[in-house]
Order: C-alpha cells, then sequence, then structure tokens
C-alpha cells in the first residue's frame, strides 16, 4: 500500500476513534482542507480543530472505505466512502462522502476536498 493509502488509512481510523490528535503529523502545517457548507480551513491546528469539534456528539462512529484510487506517483488520492454514527439519540447510517487529497513532498496531505 502506497503513502497516500496509507494517509487515507490513519485518518479514517481516527475519524472512527473520535480521536484526531495525530492530524498535525497527517497534514502540512499550511494544508487546505475544503468542504460544503463551511468556510475553508488553513492549517493542520484548525484542521484539528474543526474535526475535533465536527466529531463531537457522535458515538459508536463507523467508517467505511467504498474505494481509494491513487495517482501512480502517490501525489494524489481519491475516496468513495461513508460514515455511520449515533447522534443525538439517532443513528445515522451509511451517510456517503468523497474526498480527495493532494500530498506534499514529505508524504503528508496539503489538500483536502470533501463532498456528502
Amino acid at each position: 500500500m502506497g503513502h497516500a493509502a496509507t494517509a487515507w488509512e490513519r485518518l479514517s481510523q481516527m475519524l472512527a476513534s473520535g480521536d484526531v490528535s495525530g492530524v498535525l503529523e497527517l497534514y502540512t502545517a499550511d494544508a487546505l482542507y475544503l468542504e460544503p457548507y463551511n468556510p475553508p480551513h488553513r492549517g493542520n491546528l484548525l484542521i484539528q480543530a474543526y474535526l475535533k469539534d465536527w466529531l463531537g456528539g457522535k458515538d459508536d462512529i463507523e467508517v467505511d472505505s467504498r474505494r481509494v484510487i491513487a495517482s501512480e506517483d502517490g501525489t494524489e488520492l481519491g475516496v468513495e466512502w461513508t460514515i455511520s454514527y449515533t447522534a443525538a439519540g439517532r443513528r445515522w447510517n451509511a451517510l456517503p462522502r468523497a474526498s480527495f487529497f493532494g500530498f506534499a513532498e514529505d508524504g503528508r496531505i496539503s489538500y483536502h476536498r470533501d463532498y456528502t
């Protein structure tokens, strides 16, 4: 498995566990994270804070990777995935997501765009 797919595996494990403490090592200091309905998040500290807040109140999180496609040189990655969780007394199942990543020369995520 290439470094791009390994980075996704690490991120999906963080999301499932609700522990995003490893985001600082996974993303570059100036990484850009884009998603619908929110302003851009710039920098690994802000990305970590956002993900921690987004995961707050969610329990029993499950992340299922449906399709993972990496570029041959490992600088780009596309992932089709679902997330399930319990929040506010209700179970949300298999919500579809798609994420696209760009990687810096050191293998860390420099660009992340999510679609819901």
